[in-house]
This record gives structure tokens, sequence and C-alpha cells, in this order.
């Protein structure tokens, strides 16, 4: 499934570079072109996006304006490009290192998540080893192969969370 990429920029400056993102992009990403700030805010309420690209000379000429485009963006990475004066060659390199690290952080924050969720069971794990283990101790002879069912299976469960 294409990524999709927001291109906020004029469209006499815009379509050299939306024209090289999508020849350089062809299948990895999908790019969306507003002209005006508005449109821009627009297709931000309307969709979700990987990256927005901003032309320098909009974000620069109304800060207030554009101010409400990154508020819009939300999480999405915004880079103000320069239509101008960068080639659409090195336009397409940025965007190319965005993703790069778009999905470098993702790829972390997956295996952030994965440690955390591993060490919360293995705690919950310990507690209800360590819990069962101790109503065993207690148990009536009727109870006890029950509860060492218990034990061995949270026994098992943890050895399988630690490996």
């Amino acid at each position: 499934m294409p990524i999709p990429i927001l291109l906020i920029a004029p469209e006499m400056a815009a379509d050299p570079v939306a024209a090289a993102l999508r020849r350089d992009l062809a299948g990895e990403a999908e790019i969306e072109l507003a002209t005006t700030r508005r449109a821009g805010l627009a297709c931000l309420r309307r969709s979700e996006y990987v990256l927005v690209l901003i032309e320098d000379f909009l974000a620069t000429s109304d800060p207030e304006a554009v101010d409400l485009l990154y508020q819009a963006a939300g999480a999405t990475p915004v880079l103000e490009i320069h239509c101008a004066l960068s080639s659409a060659a090195r336009i397409v390199h940025q965007v190319r290192s965005a993703l790069l690290r778009r999905g470098r952080d993702r790829a972390q924050a997956a295996v952030a998540v994965a440690a955390r969720l591993q060490s919360e069971l293995g705690a919950a794990l310990s507690a209800i080893l360590l819990e069962s283990e101790l109503a065993l101790r207690e148990a009536t002879p009727l109870q006890q192969p029950k509860l060492r069912n218990v034990v061995e299976m949270a026994s098992t469960l943890r050895d399988r969370l630690r490996a």
C-alpha cells in the first residue's frame, strides 16, 4: 500500500517536485498536491498522511496560517522545502530520509512496546505463580491437583516468556 504524502506548494513550484516524487517513489508513495495553505488544511482534515511537505515561501509568508497546518498535521512529520532553491532530486532525497527515519522510529517503538509488555506479563505471571504456590501449600488434598496444574501452567508461561 503506497505511503500517503501531502505536498503543499504553489502549482508552478510544486509540479516538478510532485512529478519527481511520483517518478522516484513510484509504488512506495502516493503524492497529493495542495496548491494553497487552505487546500492543504482541508487535505489534512480529510485524510491521514505519513509526511507533509510545505513550500518554504508558504511557511514564511503567514506564520499563523502555517501554525494551523502544523496543528492539523498532529504527529505527522512536516518538512519545509524550498522548491526554487532545491532541486527535485534533493527534495526526493529529503523525503526518502524522512521515510527511513519514520521506519526506524516505528521499529524502535515496536521493540520498546514489546519489551514493556514482556516485562509486565512477566511480573504478572511471577505474582500468579507465587500466589498459586502459596495456595498449594495450604490446599486441601482435593484442591491440590487443580492448584498444581495452575502452578505448572504459570511456570510454563513464565519460562516461555523468558525465552
